[in-house]
């Protein structure tokens, strides 16, 4: 599930709704066009351990690569491998020469959750221990996105959303992003800049005075912004297989650094694949 927040490297740019990953790597030609692709493959990454809570992880695993993004008269659906920005249900309302705008309906990404019905002052330091290492949830969020383009290889992209499933708190990135080809290697850099509500840090990566624990005390982060750089390649081996290769490195805020879930002060994530492209 996890492997939602991280992002698609190339693939064709065909819509005028449109995550950043695929508008930096693939240009905007045809932006305003209805359709999409699907894409299907195998990839294997390689991600640092950033918390106790990950109990299964490993350093290096294969996985699945599935992927699509498609758009009917400005509604869009977005399910991009790799992306930073999880699943995307939404509508593309306005568009210029440069700008493009979009309401997000559904953002779905990865979260954490706490046992539901469970009391915690009800439970002794060890169930407490285990109640605090939560379980895999759903942040489902609603909010607007903004992309600004510039001559197919600069893109700069925008986006706030805040949940309205578990209330969960807000959050917003701003990106910039360039690419450029050199023979068949299509090459992209990408910077970003995170933002996360003290609410939504709370729900990640707090601990409440009746949660606490000698292992996991007390803790209130507030409201934070962290920074991250990505690197990537793409090769098309065939007209319909693309071999892809991206490093992507987060330095994390000190709100989430500090929490005693906390294992490391950055993300790296290392991801090659090989798909086809319907």
């Amino acid at each position: 599930m996890r492997l939602l927040l991280l992002m698609l490297t190339f693939v064709p740019a065909i819509v005028s709704a449109s995550d950043i990953a695929t508008s930096v790597a693939g240009g905007v030609d045809n932006r305003l066009e209805n359709g999409g692709y699907f894409e299907l493959g195998a990839s294997v990454y390689s991600v640092n351990k950033v918390d106790i809570r990950q109990s299964e992880h490993q350093a290096v695993q294969p996985s699945l690569l599935i992927s699509g993004m498609y758009q009917y008269n400005g509604l869009f659906v977005e399910m991009v491998h790799q992306s930073q920005d999880g699943i995307n249900l939404g509508y593309n309302f306005w568009n210029s020469e440069n700008w493009s705008l979009d309401l997000l309906v559904a953002n779905l990404k990865s979260s954490w959750a706490r046992p539901e019905g469970v009391d915690p002052a009800t439970l002794n330091e060890a169930e407490r221990n285990s109640y605090l290492m939560s379980e895999d949830s759903l942040y489902v969020g609603a909010g607007f996105r903004a992309t600004r383009y510039w001559d197919d290889h600069y893109v700069f992209q925008y986006r706030i959303v805040s949940d309205y499933y578990d209330d969960q708190g807000i959050q917003s990135s701003a990106r910039l992003g360039k690419s450029w080809q050199i023979r068949n290697w299509n090459f992209h850099a990408l910077a970003s800049v995170e933002y996360s509500s003290a609410t939504l840090n709370q729900h990640l990566f707090g601990v409440s005075s009746e949660e606490a624990t000698t292992l996991f005390p007390q803790y209130q982060p507030e409201s934070s912004f962290s920074y991250g750089v990505e690197l990537g390649v793409a090769y098309p081996i065939s007209e319909s297989f693309v071999f892809r290769a991206m490093y992507r490195i987060n330095m994390l805020s000190d709100e989430v650094t500090n929490s005693p879930f906390n294992e490391a002060d950055h993300m790296s994530f290392f991801n090659a694949s090989v798909s086809y492209v319907f």
